[in-house]
């Protein structure tokens, strides 16, 4: 009975390698490919050779799922994700290998991919042993702080699709503009808050968000708690009414969370009726999944389509 626990020797060998890689000398920061014409690709750890055209890849984060699959490349893993409408259905049956913070380094061997796609901030002190599955390519940070574009042409190359990556960029950067010009006011004109609400309290989204990026880009104006400068996220107690009014709230809303406040919730609170934007009915809810959790292309024109719908039911 024993018998059927026993792993391939292969793989064992390569797992005691992984469990074990912390304590020999550094390894050098070019992973090796197994066969194949490949490019090098700078990065957040160094260089990696990547196959030219990586059929077999793994990510560790939202920021290169959303790129995989606005490429059109099905990842083989994927780490667990909060469900999203953006593609909860495209990846229902793509395996996941743990969670970002914590990814399983035997079920990722045994996927035998030939490219792993994450970020430093949560899998740089597992590089070493990733780079020994395959191939592994990581951006400085998890985009929460609005360099998504940055990252995405990083994942973009790194899948061999730069070109194509460039022209969802402009056909982005062709909507914005379009959505902008639709506005019967000037949008600097408008003093946009992006908030949450949970039990543990208000989180106020800033300029320097994966969100805020995308509404600077629209040109919206922020309050001063929400200005560039500040932190991605911030910690507001519910009577920080200065904080989180506006022209515009932007409601992140997440129904699969209990504690997440919805507008019907937030709307007929005693206290947060008393905000502008409540009384000029424009508290438009959003997904906190995409708003906060996509910070790639996908995600970046979803909320333009919020913001455009958002002001439509306003007129």
């Amino acid at each position: 009975m024993a018998a059927k626990f026993l792993y391939p020797y292969w793989v064992g060998s390569i797992l005691l390698t992984l469990l074990t890689s912390c304590q020999q000398p550094p390894l050098p920061n070019v992973s090796e490919t197994t066969g194949g014409p490949t490019r090098v690709i700078e990065h957040a750890m160094g260089t990696t050779a990547v196959p030219i055209s990586p059929e077999r890849v793994v990510v560790l984060d939202y920021a290169p799922l959303d790129t995989a699959i606005a490429l059109d490349v099905q990842p083989i893993g994927r780490m667990e994700v909060i469900p999203s409408p953006l593609y909860s259905e495209a990846i229902s049956t793509i395996p996941t290998v743990g969670d970002g913070l914590q990814p399983n380094l035997e079920a990722i061997l045994r996927l035998k991919p030939d490219l792993i796609l994450g970020n430093k901030v949560s899998s740089g002190s597992r590089y070493r042993q990733l780079s020994h599955i395959a191939p592994t390519v990581l951006s400085r940070d998890n985009g929460r702080k609005g360099d998504w574009q940055e990252h995405f042409q990083l994942y973009a190359e790194a899948l061999g699709q730069a070109e194509q990556a460039e022209q969802l960029l402009k056909d982005y950067q062709q909507r914005v503009e379009i959505l902008k010009a639709s506005f019967t006011e000037a949008p600097e004109t408008l003093t946009v808050s992006v908030i949450a609400h949970w039990s543990g309290g208000i989180v106020a989204y800033s300029a320097e968000s994966f969100s805020g990026s995308v509404l600077q880009d629209i040109g919206f104006a922020r309050n001063s708690a929400q200005a560039k400068g500040k932190r991605y996220g911030i910690q507001l107690s519910k009577e920080d009414l200065a904080q989180i009014d506006g022209d515009i709230v932007f409601l992140l809303h997440n129904v699969t969370y209990e504690d997440s406040v919805a507008k019907s919730t937030f709307v007929s609170d005693p206290l947060w009726s008393t905000l502008n934007a409540v009384e000029q009915g424009l508290v438009c809810e959003v997904h906190s999944a995409v708003w906060t959790g996509g910070r790639s292309i996908l995600a970046a024109n979803q909320i333009l389509a919020d913001v455009e719908a958002c002001l439509t039911s306003a007129n």
